[in-house]
């Protein structure tokens, strides 16, 4: 009897021992296999939102781009489970990947992502640069580079740069994958962008966004300065620490302190956004982020859309702004029209009858500025309004690096000039303090 229950000890802690058969449809639990299955989730579903692209312009590769299969309700159902994936907290899904406990459910989105087994030809723009980025970065594993080429195919379609790109990189830094090609190895000048877009342009089949030497150098530029930002390794805050720590903005520092606690409102287009990617930040919330640091006590608040012009601003931002009752409004606006002069006209009065000052340079070199006749007409409105100009062109023009101002696209302002330009928007604040304690 004592023989035939330790047998049965044995046994039992046998089966106990074995491994449990998977069950239909689970994944894999190496980590790096589960991080391969969500970057392949993810560029399957941006092919498949660019397959509906490509069904809608025509003209399109079909061995790349297929016509008829899947449906497009099929395709549609594809990017609505990627939306879902990147809306689960990217925590529970890295605790997935690294076999901890996680109310991650796969079987939700990843696995149908995965399922739809789409026909991805070797010469689609995401497949082109991976092969790029193989033989770049041998040593990296396969959910690294495929991590980097997905962002790279999702913002060649430039119209999701606000939206599914930045979900990407939140996705992608908390699962710890790389974002650009620098946590590579690689460089990123837009010299070496540019050669990469030589490359790149001849191999990819015709498809529905862009694939010049110079689209694919823009993709390039965008992802480094993006990943740069969303890491944290350059961005206003370190912007502000470097601009602190400048000779010429030490002086300043005691006078950032001594600034009493003010509301500065700010209503600007994209040449005052931070999430623009021509630089690692702009000007305004650079400046934001000195006082944060200096004196928390003043406030700054932007009211921002890119392209705004003063008659958008006015329907959408001037009430709230009003309402918010900032002492201080700087304006940074496109004015095109009568009706934009008006209605700038209409905002500095109304600023001003409620006891603000209202503030505007006299030319930012943004494209609209360089037309002189209108902007001539529109600081003469500017200053019948109220609005004090601050001579900041002088500075701008006389700069050694004017010539690197302008970024890849022509129109947006990079590093250099969102440096100086936060200098000058520094100065010109201290020194409302200044007229203030002059009784001005």
């Amino acid at each position: 009897m004592r023989t035939s229950r330790v047998v049965s000890t044995f046994v039992l802690a046998l089966i106990f021992c074995l491994p449990k058969p998977r069950a239909e449809g689970t994944l894999p639990a190496s980590e790096e296999t589960r991080l391969e299955q969500l970057v392949e989730a993810n560029i399957a579903a941006v092919h498949a939102y660019q397959m509906l692209l490509a069904r809608k312009q025509g003209n399109i590769d079909p061995s790349c781009w297929p016509l008829q299969s899947p449906s497009d309700t099929e395709l549609q159902a594809l990017v609505a489970h990627q939306a879902s994936l990147l809306a689960v907290p990217v925590e529970t899904v890295k605790a997935w990947t690294q076999g901890q406990p996680s109310s991650f459910d796969p079987s939700a989105d990843l696995e149908p992502l995965l399922a739809a087994k789409l026909s991805m030809s070797p010469a689609l723009p995401v497949n082109v640069f991976t092969s790029y980025l193989q033989k770049k970065a041998p040593s990296h594993p396969q959910s690294h580079i495929r991590s980097v080429a997905n962002l790279y195919q999702t913002v060649l379609e430039v119209e999701r740069d606000g939206d599914r790109l930045q979900e990407l990189f939140a996705f992608y830094i908390g699962l710890r994958l790389p974002v650009y090609v620098g946590q590579l190895g690689l460089s990123g000048t837009d010299e070496d962008f540019l050669a990469a877009g030589r490359e790149l342009e001849a191999p990819a089949c015709s498809s529905p966004v862009g694939l010049s030497a110079g689209e694919w150098q823009i993709a390039g530029r965008k992802i480094w300065n993006w990943g740069e930002k969303n890491l944290h390794n350059r961005d206003a805050n370190v912007l502000a620490g470097e601009l602190l720590a400048e000779p010429d903005v030490q002086p300043l520092i005691p006078k950032m302190k001594a600034f009493p606690a003010e509301r500065v409102a700010i209503i600007g287009h994209s040449f005052t956004m931070d999430i623009h990617w021509s630089s690692p930040s702009a000007f305004v919330p650079i400046v934001t982020a000195m006082f944060a640091r200096e004196n928390p006590k003043v406030e700054f608040r932007q009211f921002q859309a890119g392209g705004l012009t003063s008659s958008r601003a006015y329907k959408r931002f001037f009430s709230d702004a009003l309402a918010w009752k900032p002492s201080i409004v700087l304006l940074v606006l496109i004015n095109r029209t009568d009706e934009d002069r008006t209605d700038l006209r209409k905002m500095a009065e109304g600023f001003k009858a409620s006891g603000m000052r209202a503030l505007m340079f006299d030319n930012i070199f943004n494209n609209d500025d360089s037309d002189n006749e209108r902007l001539n007409a529109n600081l003469a409105v500017a200053r019948d309004a109220g609005i004090e100009i601050i001579n900041v062109s002088s500075v701008l023009n006389s700069s050694p690096d004017r010539g690197h101002f302008l970024c890849l696209d022509d129109i947006h302002m990079t590093e250099p000039y969102h440096r100086l330009m936060a200098k000058q928007w520094l100065k010109a604040l201290l020194e409302t303090a200044n007229d203030a304690r002059a009784g001005r």
